[in-house]
């Protein structure tokens, strides 16, 4: 999350009357216009960081606006992206909610990178695959993980999934360091301009 605000003190001491009535609705207007510019930025910079993200990540952010009573506006990730794209940011490892993470081999993926709705199950039910899940058994010498059998007799084999334990991330998308760039760069010429037409357009 990147909180967007404004210290009006300096400004208010410049102005006249008619300023100052009109500094507060423009300071929110001019946060405003500065958050979606943000906004704007990060949705773009989540292209680049990742590679083929769907559109359920590309719309991750979300935008809470200034009023001239709350002088400050956000830029964040939504509750439920926040919980796979919160390690891209900080980077970190991460552990699975059951078992094991399941990860794609060479198994087939969808147009996005990731292993479709329900495959593991319907890999499951075809009779030349199976899985193996702890060692020590007869698959000892196995990861754990989904496999094919392949060749003559089914006497080869190739993993299509993985099971992990754990992953490691590196971070990746850099939101705070774009985010505070982004509103620096702008928030000055947004202001000018809010502050410059609500002064001409008041009454």
């Amino acid at each position: 999350m990147f909180t967007i605000k404004a210290d009006l003190d300096a400004a208010e001491r410049m102005l006249s009357d008619i300023g100052r009535k009109q500094l507060p609705f423009a300071t929110a207007m001019a946060i405003n216009d500065t958050a979606e510019s943000v906004k704007r930025v990060e949705e773009l910079d989540i292209g680049r960081a990742f590679d083929r993200p769907t559109r359920y990540t590309q719309r991750a952010l979300y935008l809470r606006r200034a009023s001239k009573t709350r002088l400050a506006a956000q830029v964040g990730v939504k509750r439920v992206q926040a919980g796979y794209l919160r390690l891209q940011v900080s980077g970190g490892v991460r552990r699975p909610m059951g078992a094991a993470l399941v990860v794609p081999v060479k198994a087939r993926r969808n147009a996005y990178g990731n292993l479709p709705k329900g495959a593991l199950a319907r890999l499951k039910a075809k009779p030349d695959i199976f899985v193996t899940t702890k060692r020590g058994r007869a698959t000892s010498h196995l990861p754990p993980g989904v496999y094919q059998r392949k060749g003559r007799k089914g006497s080869g084999l190739k993993m299509l999934i993985s099971f992990e334990p754990s992953a490691s991330y590196t971070a990746r998308w850099q939101f705070h360091d774009l985010a505070m760039r982004r509103a620096r760069g702008v928030f000055r010429d947004h202001f000018v301009r809010r502050l410059r037409l609500a002064i001409e357009t008041a009454r």
